[in-house]
């Protein structure tokens, strides 16, 4: 608005400014520059332009008032109605306010009321329990304890006495059955005794002379080096082994060693003999395993025929890992046949499920895992993979394939002559009594007695106090018994010895006396020496702890 006031003042101004600037531009009447006086016509004319111009600009100044007048009603009526506007909802928001507080107010003086009787609820209750409690003689905490155990034992025993009874109805329904079913699937097998594969080849040295021995050495030198295995003298026996977990390679050294005996080679001869051998070696090995596929109605890649071929090499308690895995097929297609179950994949992961056995001495974990990821990457059905991977539970079983192979698995590992486990797991027992026993503190050594029914601890006398001796036995028969699985009773027996020793010296005048006496009686003797004299003691020899080894030897 202000600014349409100065608009208007400037307009005005400037139409006065411009009439004074016509009528000064009129000849005056007494102006002494004129030469001749002015027409009275023309200054008449001028006057009345001059009178008209100024009347046009007060019109327009009026009418210009007149507009910005009305528009600056317009706009102060605009603003009125703006401010009753926003008074109204000023209005509105304190009604509503208010309305709110009011709410609040309520809903603060209910939520009182309702704590206020909480509490009131609470106290009766706490009344009410405390007169209970005085009344039974038992507080709170016991009651409630003791009626959920009351509860807890009853329904265990019901569901203990459910259980029994349905096991023992299924029991009664299924195990005749199955012990005929297991009765009749062994008795088809025609393997009735561990395999007597050749592993183990004699090199006997004591026939040879030293030329003849050195030659010898220095070739198994050359085929141990070539074949991963590992050379071992034994003077006393005059006897040379090769020890290594690579069963081809095993084999490999094997043959090789035997050529090197009978043909009397030397080191420069070996290479050739050995590349001879792994190539023989490696036909035999594929063509047992397209034998061993072919008698179980398997189509196999040639991958998989050299992995199955490995397994003729490989021994798991005596027993060859190929045979125990063809029994494992038939006795699996066997059960499912009996059990309407497909006898094809049955008899595919029976005959598979150790396959992982024939590379678990080059790749870490579990020679079921192992056997999966390879049959994965031989691109076998998943059912199948599965059962591999979960016939020793490394992974859980959660189908029929896989239970069905478990149960042909355990029948063909633990019918009788299936295995020799004597020797093998004597010397496991050992090893682990041993184990067992140096893995604490202060044990100094352990030897393994009565084939180890008992085991005897040295432990050093500076670590271990007499106090601890009772205890650390009872700790290492605890953990024996937790860890380990053995017929009968383990005794341990922890031994402490200290040994002292202190030299009296010679009493001088009893010497002196005592070579008198001689040189008076003419002994021929010699005189005591004025000192001390020692008797040499023999050393005290301990005995070696026998060394465990349960690789297999060439």
């Amino acid at each position: 608005m202000i600014v349409i006031l100065v608009v208007a003042i400037v307009l005005v101004a400037g139409a006065g400014a411009a009439a004074l600037v016509r009528a000064s531009r009129l000849p005056h009447p007494t102006s002494p520059s004129r030469a001749q006086p002015a027409d009275p016509a023309t200054s008449a004319r001028a006057r009345a332009e001059a009178d008209g111009a100024i009347a046009q600009a007060r019109n327009q100044a009026l009418a210009v008032r007149e507009t910005v007048r009305e528009e600056v009603l317009a706009r102060t009526q605009a603003v009125e109605a703006s401010d009753g506007l926003l008074e109204e909802r000023e209005r509105t928001h304190r009604d509503r306010r208010a309305m709110f507080d009011d709410r609040r107010h309520l809903h603060k003086k209910r939520r009182d009321e309702i704590d206020a009787r909480i509490a009131s609820v609470a106290e009766m209750r706490a009344e009410i329990g405390a007169t209970i409690e005085r009344s039974a003689d038992l507080d709170r905490q016991t009651a409630e304890r003791t009626v959920l155990d009351r509860i807890d034992n009853e329904l265990a025993t019901e569901h203990q006495a459910r259980v029994e009874a349905a096991v023992a109805e299924r029991v009664g329904d299924v195990e005749p059955a199955a012990r005929t079913l297991i009765m009749e699937v062994m008795q088809r097998q025609l393997h009735g005794h561990a395999d007597g594969a050749p592993r183990a080849a004699p090199l006997p040295l004591e026939d040879l002379d030293d030329h003849g021995r050195e030659r010898l050495l220095s070739a198994l030198s050359v085929i141990a080096d070539d074949t991963g295995m590992e050379l071992g003298v034994d003077e006393d026996r005059a006897q040379a082994t090769l020890r290594g977990m690579d069963p081809i390679g095993r084999e490999v050294a094997r043959q090789a060693a035997l050529e090197v005996v009978d043909r009397k080679l030397q080191a420069a001869d070996v290479p050739p003999l050995l590349l001879r051998t792994r190539g023989s070696l490696t036909g035999t090995v594929r063509q047992l395993g397209e034998q061993a596929l072919w008698e179980m109605q398997m189509d196999g890649r040639p991958e998989l025929a050299e992995l199955v071929g490995t397994l003729h090499y490989r021994f798991s308690y005596g027993q060859n890992a190929l045979l125990h895995c063809e029994e494992t097929g038939h006795i699996c297609g066997v059960l499912a046949a009996e059990l309407g179950m497909g006898q094809v994949t049955a008899r595919e992961a029976g005959m598979l499920h150790d396959i992982g056995k024939s590379v678990d001495h080059d790749v870490e974990g579990s020679h079921a895992i192992i056997g999966g990821e390879l049959l994965r990457i031989l691109g076998a059905p998943p059912g199948i993979i599965h059962a591999v991977k979960a016939h020793h539970f490394d992974e859980e079983p959660t189908t029929d394939l896989a239970m069905l192979t478990i149960c042909a698995d355990a029948i063909s590992a633990s019918r009788p002559g299936a295995r020799r486990d004597t020797l093998a797991t004597y010397l496991a027992r050992l090893e682990q009594l041993q184990t067992i026993a140096t893995r604490h503190s202060g044990v100094e050594r352990a030897f393994p007695l009565q084939a180890g029914r008992e085991v005897r601890i040295f432990v050093r006398a500076k670590q271990v106090k007499d106090a601890q001796v009772p205890e650390l036995s009872v700790q290492i028969a605890r953990e024996i018994e937790t860890e380990m699985q053995y017929p009968g009773m383990i005794k341990v027996t922890v031994i402490r010895e200290t040994t002292a020793t202190a030299t009296a010296p010679a009493q001088i005048a009893a010497v002196q006396a005592a070579n008198r006496r001689r040189a008076g009686n003419g002994d021929d003797q010699e005189a005591i020496p004025n000192g001390t004299a020692e008797t040499p003691q023999p050393e005290a020899t301990e005995p070696e702890p026998s060394g465990i080894n349960g690789s297999d030897q060439i």
